[in-house]
């Protein structure tokens, strides 16, 4: 059904209305700041809120950064303290890594033999009250149960040659590996000892007859890994050969 004239003069006084509205704000420059007003609401209030959000992030980062390098900064709490060591022979006095091997494509296996057999009648012979309590613990932590008890009978201070008894506080004893054979049941040791008693020094050959059982370095072809090794002395004998005058 058609609009009635009525209503059609209605309508058309509305958009008279509308248009003398939209004349008089442009006349008088309120529809350009509504304009810009509708920019700034739709354009560039957005992009500033963007500049701002990233502006805040990055803040954020650079706060986290700061965090994270002062925490690692606290710790360990404990600070480290450098090891000072005096020496008057740099050359002789500062550890040095030396190969076991003795000669070139020698079986590292055997090399290592003679070095554990060599630093056991080592730590067993010697005697200093200083590192006494250390010796002791390396040969128990390479005897069997058997072979340490003949020793803790030996330096029982009971024992009339027990090195604490000769020995005590007045004197020390320093040994010196001459030589080393394989045997049927061990190793056989030939060594020089010196006792420096502060007013005497005397020195003696001895021998030493060792049985021990030595898995030797091995590889594991499951995991192309060294297999763990052990070294056990499960009989120890001494005897002296001669005096040195």
């Amino acid at each position: 059904m058609p609009d009635s004239p009525s209503s059609l003069m209605q309508e058309q006084q509305l958009k008279a209305k509308k248009q003398q509205k939209i004349a008089e704000k442009v006349r008088t420059g309120e529809y350009f700041r509504e304009a810009r007003m509708m920019y700034d609401f739709t354009i560039n209030d957005p992009m500033s809120e963007r500049y701002i959000y990233v502006f805040i992030t990055f803040c954020a980062a650079v706060i986290l950064m700061i965090a994270v390098i002062a925490m690692n900064n606290l710790y360990p709490l404990q600070s480290a303290v450098p090891l000072t060591y005096i020496t008057h022979d740099i050359v002789e006095d500062i550890p040095k890594v030396k190969g076991l091997q003795t000669y070139k494509n020698e079986n590292p296996s055997e090399a290592l033999l003679r070095f554990l057999v060599k630093n056991y009648v080592i730590l067993r012979e010697e005697y200093d009250i200083a590192t006494f309590d250390r010796d002791v613990n390396g040969v128990k932590s390479q005897s069997s149960e058997g072979a340490f008890k003949d020793f803790q009978q030996f330096i029982d201070p009971h024992n009339p040659e027990s090195p604490i008894k000769v020995y005590q506080r007045h004197s020390k004893r320093k040994i010196t590996v001459l030589s080393m054979r394989r045997t049927s049941d061990g190793m056989e040791i030939l060594f020089e000892a010196l006792i420096d008693s502060r007013t005497d020094v005397k020195k003696s050959h001895w021998r030493v007859n060792m049985s021990f059982q030595y898995s030797g370095i091995e590889l594991d072809p499951k995991t192309d890994t060294v297999k763990p090794m052990s070294f056990v002395v499960t009989d120890y004998t001494s005897k002296r050969l001669q005096d040195i005058k």
